[in-house]
């Protein structure tokens, strides 16, 4: 039987058993250095109890409602009535041993093995057994009794004997949140998560549709679906603040997880809030409406056992804990989430009525992933973010078509035919094997090359303007506009002809340049690429929506110049600035070093028959060797 940290869920192995300790109150072993526990208060345990950091947490919190269970146990132990035995007499294939129930390990009497202490499964193979399973080989000697029946009956009496000869009466609502908003007091580290705009803070999700947008907070930057936060009804997208931060100058905090930030909900429990991913997954959370998404209702249903568990991921005990469906792990959901544990969601159907169901797994029963998003399975099928890039009818954002890949052309006299192409359709492309430059960055204004020091000598010169706070998302598009030139260049590429350069440092979650250039329908976007090939011209043409495409052929700005890459450092971004106007904008994804070249994922149509494949040039570590 393997024991593992109730920490950190490490395995125990018998070379290290002086660096753990056992839990008197949950028999759970616990890694010393986990709970900060020095090797030089071992001797004091003889004299003591150790309990471990969540058994402390319960007594303060969960068992303080019931002064006559704590005063019924300790008359029982006075008393002697479920004390567990220090030593038990086993047998196994004739041969003895003492069993040691504190240490689940027994000492063999077969007069070669001294004094050594083995585990049960070890023992049983010393003994000949072939059974090859110690819980019904190994018997209590006189009773004959399986040892793991003895333990379940020691385990039942045990429990038996905590129960008071009284029921205690539940405390009210109003002593309830008093005890849960004092607990939620207690001293905690606040995880600083990065909130990114590329993907939902709620599913994960990267895709939006026309009919659930992902809007952006224009005060702490938090993208979400409008269904997924309930924001169904919003229109102006060019102003929208979520939830906590229409009060700017009180900051919100999730009950549930020590996660900053993020999308929060109000509860029904003033003056608590509630990330909407850490509501989902506690079964006795609900909210009041379906379309705003609040409040969040039976924050005070929540058993207690779960605010006193410890995260694996964050290693903390503050707020409510989610438990692994395959094992005892526990978590909380938005660490979880962001960790890149698989999570799912199950919309069934019983008796009439549908029920969700919430799924998650810890990194040892499904390996976490930072691109895992919520997964939805119904009576319908399972839908992922993948089944929907895949999807013709949900594509996104994508560049769609670029001649910067050269094609082979054919005589003009024989193209006489229909195009049987769309601008939305990705083309074989035939490059020709050149020998790889060096990418050098160069000033926007001329074709005079310079080295990556002159980059930074320009900067160094140059005024750099405080940060300026936007009221409307128009704005902050103006104000992109206007200083791109200080953020991007373009140069030589290693990946592809010319490329797009940052040329100061871009961190991560800003906006690095707006693609710009004429929108139109798609019907015209096809007659234009068409002639843009029969001219021998480049042509860059990225589809916003299925009726509307930018076209940054003629009217675009040097955002066009940026290359594919399988790792990019960038992404796209549709926004929108109402009136139903659309623009795409450019977002570093990780932090961006001056001199680096700028990239994102072109997101091609992975489903293209393989005559269609367009050959992919980044030399990326995890190169997809296509761009579709």
């Amino acid at each position: 039987m393997k024991h593992y940290c109730g920490i950190c869920k490490k395995i125990r192995n018998q070379s290290d058993n002086g660096t753990w300790v056992r839990c008197n109150g949950c028999k759970v072993w616990v890694h010393a250095e986990c709970d900060k526990f020095s090797k030089s208060k071992f001797k004091d345990l003889r004299a003591s109890d150790y309990y471990c950091p969540e058994c402390k947490a319960r007594f303060n919190f969960e068992l303080s409602d019931s002064e006559n269970l704590q005063a019924k146990t300790k008359n029982n132990k006075k008393n002697g009535k479920h004390t567990l035995p220090d030593k038990v007499a086993v047998v196994c294939s004739g041969v003895e041993g003492i069993y040691f129930p504190s240490l689940h390990l027994v000492i063999c009497k077969c007069g070669y093995c001294g004094m050594e202490k083995q585990a049960l499964s070890e023992w049983e193979r010393h003994t000949g057994s072939k059974t090859r399973n110690w819980k019904s080989s190994v018997r209590v000697k006189g009773s004959l009794i399986p040892l793991e029946q003895w333990m379940l009956q020691m385990a039942e009496y045990h429990e038996r004997s905590l129960v008071p000869a009284k029921s205690v009466k539940r405390p009210s609502i109003k002593v309830r949140k008093q005890k849960l908003l004092t607990f939620l007091q207690e001293p905690y580290e606040p995880v600083s998560a990065k909130w990114t705009t590329e993907r939902c803070a709620v599913c994960r999700w990267v895709e939006d549709w026309d009919f659930n947008k992902i809007i952006i907070c224009i005060r702490c930057q938090i993208a979400v679906h409008q269904e997924c936060y309930g924001a169904r009804n919003v229109r102006d997208f060019t102003s929208w603040v979520c939830r906590a931060c229409e009060t700017p100058d009180i900051e919100r905090e999730c009950c549930l997880c020590p996660v900053k930030g993020g999308a929060l909900k109000p509860t029904d429990v003033a003056p608590l809030w509630v990330h909407v991913t850490c509501a989902w997954f506690q079964p006795q959370v609900s909210f009041a409406s379906d379309e705003k998404m609040e409040p969040a209702l039976g924050i005070l249903r929540i058993p207690s056992s779960s605010f006193v568990k410890i995260c694996v991921v964050c290693k903390q005990i503050h707020g409510s804990c989610t438990q692994c469906s395959k094992c005892s792990t526990y978590y909380h959901a938005v660490c979880a989430s962001r960790a890149g544990y698989r999570m799912e969601l199950h919309c069934l159907e019983k008796n009439g009525k549908q029920m969700t169901k919430m799924v998650s797994y810890c990194a040892y029963h499904r390996a976490p992933d930072p691109d895992n998003v919520l997964i939805i399975e119904t009576p319908k099928g399972t839908f992922s973010a993948k089944s929907l890039l895949q999807s013709k009818r949900h594509t996104g954002a994508r560049l769609i078509s670029t001649s910067r890949l050269k094609i082979e052309e054919p005589p003009l006299e024989d193209n006489e035919e229909a195009d049987p192409f769309s601008a939305a359709r990705c083309r074989v492309f035939k490059r020709t094997k050149k020998a790889k430059k060096e990418a050098v960055a160069h000033q926007i204004m001329g074709p005079q090359h310079h080295s990556m020091s002159a980059i930074l000598k320009l900067n160094a010169n140059r005024k750099m303007e405080k940060p300026c706070t936007f009221s409307t998302f128009r704005e902050r598009l103006q104000h992109l506009q206007k200083t791109e030139k200080d953020k991007v260049c373009f140069g030589r590429s290693e990946i592809h002809g010319w490329g797009l350069f940052a040329r100061r440092n871009i961190p991560e979650g800003e906006m690095v340049v707006e693609y710009r250039g004429e929108q139109v329908r798609r019907s015209v976007a096809d007659l234009r690429e068409a002639r843009y090939r029969a001219a021998g011209k480049d042509c860059y043409l990225f589809k916003i929506s299925e009726e509307v495409v930018v076209d940054a052929t003629d009217a675009g700005n040097i955002a066009r110049l940026i290359n594919h890459s399988c790792m990019p450092n960038c992404y796209a971004r549709i926004m929108s600035v109402g009136d139903d106007e659309s623009r795409i904008v450019l977002i570093a994804k990780t932090n961006v070093l001056a001199g680096d070249e700028l990239t994102y994922d072109y997101l091609f149509d992975p489903n293209e028959p393989d005559e269609f494949k367009v050959p992919c040039m980044c030399n990326a570590p995890n190169c997809r060797k296509f761009m579709n």
